[in-house]
């Protein structure tokens, strides 16, 4: 009779340190999430329409524009840059968040969030080198180059910006949708 409860003992303490196990990654899972997101949320705000309004994108990095129609100094230029680093910079650490939420085991919902998440961010990265690259259009355009001309120029060779604009949109839905109907 003791062996049996001696027994039972040692199987309800198995079964607790398994369950205890799960729960520890579930928050983990969360915590990961919560940390990617963060980091991501100012990658989101900057890049929702870049891909379909350049010259807003512009003016959320500070890049002002002269009477003329062209850029009022290279030094804008250069501060919209680095903020371009720095939102990659943060775009990468979400990433890595995310990814560690991959890692996990008895998280799916999670994980499924944390491949949308993502997704959404590398596509916001991709929105961000197209704008980089509008930003070397205009920095070496001639003096007296209409900025709607260079601004076309650019659109029509990167209509992939625009594609990615909307790939980071519906990814960053579907996660939205996944964690208010999952409750993450």
């Amino acid at each position: 009779m003791r062996r049996a409860q001696v027994l039972l003992l040692v199987l309800v303490l198995a079964a607790g340190a398994v369950a205890a196990g799960g729960c520890g990654d579930t928050s983990r899972a969360k915590e990961y999430m919560e940390k990617g997101d963060e980091l991501s949320l100012k990658l989101s705000g900057y890049t929702d329409d870049a891909g379909f309004d350049a010259l807003a994108f512009l003016s959320k990095l500070g890049v002002e524009f002269a009477d003329t129609g062209g850029i009022s100094s290279d030094t804008v230029i250069d501060e919209a840059r680095s903020q371009i680093e720095s939102l990659n910079a943060e775009g990468d650490k979400a990433i890595a968040e995310y990814e560690k939420i991959l890692g996990l085991s008895g998280v799916d919902d999670y994980k499924q969030y944390a491949e949308y998440r993502i997704a959404a961010v590398e596509a916001e990265m991709e929105v961000l080198a197209a704008v980089d690259d509008l930003l070397d259009r205009l920095a070496g355009a001639p003096e007296g180059t209409s900025l709607k001309d260079s601004v076309t120029g650019w659109a029509k060779a990167n209509t992939g910006a625009a594609v990615a604009a909307v790939k980071a949109f519906t990814n960053s839905l579907d996660a939205a949708n996944l964690k208010k109907d999952k409750g993450l």
